[in-house]
């Protein structure tokens, strides 16, 4: 691979907006990665700005950073955007700290989720307006938007199969004789690939699709770093949603996205190997389809795409066999980040810890939904502390729904401990129970089954009664100390944070 470029710049050196859109300039759609999965979509038609995560800041209950991290200023990321369209409310693409930079004039496209009315689908909006956000439209699933100028965007629904998770969709851009699809985490299955290609015959100039993703094993498991180290060594990435994206939909070019996660803090600094995947991944896959001629694109914030230039490299090049040093540095350049969040953490209340969680988990029983529950599954969470040292079982079946019981003493599929200032933190409303799993460690009692992913996917959705952010708490009920609009909670601000984005690039006594 190359050798990692140096340049220092405060503001990247990419295509200025006004001259994109300039009338007297030749129509084209040009894209921007901005950062993990967000881009921005520009033409004469205006800006399209998808899944807002730009700012440098963590997510998953303040656990999971951005590698490579974002090096656009924020004020330039959210200047003349037209359109901010939401693909689905996980916190890396429906990022609120990121959202309240914009004007509250600011118009939102969000999908309607038509086939599954009820409030978890007007989560994204009800949270949009609490924040003060009005201009809010909703598309159906395929439905068309003219954005102007000859520019369609089409709303792609989740896939049938993930009936479970039906709370994502992608979208198709059109603009000047290019076609996108961006599918972002919108998992596929057969019979949606199908659809989309007969909606679409002419094909697409540029696939972008979810790249490996993040895994709780072995990074989030009781183990050994030698065993972790063993069994990410065992690993195998199966890559079927992106093998049916070359296969069944076949763009001419592919480029993952959504996978620019790292792990700062060092107690948990092992998941930057243990817990996420590379673009060697799709290196490897398409190395399976010499048939397929497909450019493959590896982007990294700032670098810019059209199909007539093609690719534009803006950020220095990422050695992806040895990233681990680049990480270190970028870690130690955000210290004093790290250090304000466990600053912040520590001040949350640890006293009678376990009469407040029997009262908080007796609300969360009393108002939490039991739909979606066709699996059967039992885990154990385990507070750890000095002022700790309780469980309490959270269970699931088909017939008798969600419970959770503290007087349960049988065996569970799996056992969470959780330490006692990150659950007391969850009480406090300063991280969601959604998320715990990234500040725990498991153990698996039993031989995995698909039913306990299912009850994590469950978890994840319904637990915090359709809070998806620590932000801005849906029901207040839940949570009676706790202010329900907070959009500073947990952000760590840094004097000079914009001024050398690429520092971490530049090994150990090399000058700027």
């Amino acid at each position: 691979m190359p050798s990692p470029m140096t340049p220092t710049v405060r503001h990247i050196p990419t295509t200025p907006l006004a001259a994109i859109r300039c009338p007297d300039r030749p129509r084209a759609l040009h894209m921007q990665f901005v950062t993990h999965a967000c881009m921005k979509f520009s033409g004469r038609f205006g800006t399209l700005l998808v899944d807002p995560w730009f700012l440098n800041e963590p997510i998953a209950n303040y656990v999971c950073w951005k590698f490579p991290r974002a090096v656009i200023p924020p004020e330039e990321v959210v200047r003349d955007v037209d359109w901010v369209y939401i693909t689905h409310c996980h916190e890396d693409h429906f990022h609120l700290p990121s959202i309240a930079l914009f004007p509250r004039d600011q118009a939102f496209l969000l999908p309607e989720y038509d086939h599954h009315p009820g409030l978890r689908a007007q989560t994204r909006e009800r949270t949009l307006r609490k924040m003060g956000f009005w201009n809010i439209r909703k598309l159906r699933s395929w439905e068309t938007l003219d954005l102007g100028d000859g520019a369609q965007l089409t709303i792609v629904p989740a896939a049938q199969a993930r009936y479970y998770e039906w709370e994502n969709s992608g979208i198709v851009l059109e603009y000047a004789g290019t076609t996108i699809i961006d599918m972002n985490d919108n998992i596929t299955d057969v019979a949606l690939c199908e659809e989309i290609r007969e909606r679409f015959p002419g094909g697409f100039d540029l696939g972008l699709i979810q790249a490996a993703g993040t895994s709780m094993y072995p990074g989030c498991f009781r183990m050994s770093l030698e065993e972790k180290r063993s069994e990410t060594a065992k690993r195998h990435v199966a890559m079927a949603d992106q093998r049916r994206m070359v296969e069944l939909i076949g763009p001419r070019a592919i480029a993952p996205i959504a996978g620019d996660f790292a792990w700062f803090a060092p107690r948990y600094f092992h998941n930057n190997w243990a817990s996420r995947g590379t673009p060697l991944l799709f290196q490897r896959l398409l190395e399976d389809y010499p048939d397929k001629e497909m450019d493959l694109f590896v982007f990294h914030p700032s670098d810019e795409w059209t199909l007539e230039g093609g690719f534009v490299q803006n950020h220095p090049t990422v050695d992806w066999q040895d990233y681990l040093p680049i990480i270190e540095r970028q870690a130690s350049l955000f210290e004093s980040k790290v250090a304000q969040l466990e600053s912040w953490l520590d001040t949350v209340e640890t006293t009678a810890l376990e009469s407040r969680s029997r009262a908080f988990t007796d609300r969360v029983q009393k108002m939490v939904t039991r739909e979606l529950i066709d699996f059967a599954a039992r885990f154990r969470q385990v507070v750890e502390g000095p002022d700790a040292g309780f469980s309490f079982v959270l269970k699931a079946d088909p017939e008798r729904g969600f419970s959770i019981d503290w007087d349960d003493d049988g065996d569970v599929d799996q056992t969470l401990y959780v330490p006692q200032r990150e659950w007391a933190a969850v009480l406090d409303a300063k991280m969601l129970w959604t998320d715990i799993q990234w500040n725990g460690e498991a153990n698996q009692h039993v031989e995995y089954r698909y039913d306990i992913a299912r009850f994590w996917y469950w978890i994840e959705y319904y637990i915090a009664i359709n809070t998806k952010q620590p932000q801005v708490l849906m029901e207040p009920a839940l949570y009676p100390q706790a202010d329900a609009l907070d959009l500073t909670k947990g952000l760590t601000p840094m004097e000079g944070e914009w001024d050398d984005v690429f520092a971490a690039y530049r090994r150990p006594g090399e000058a700027r």
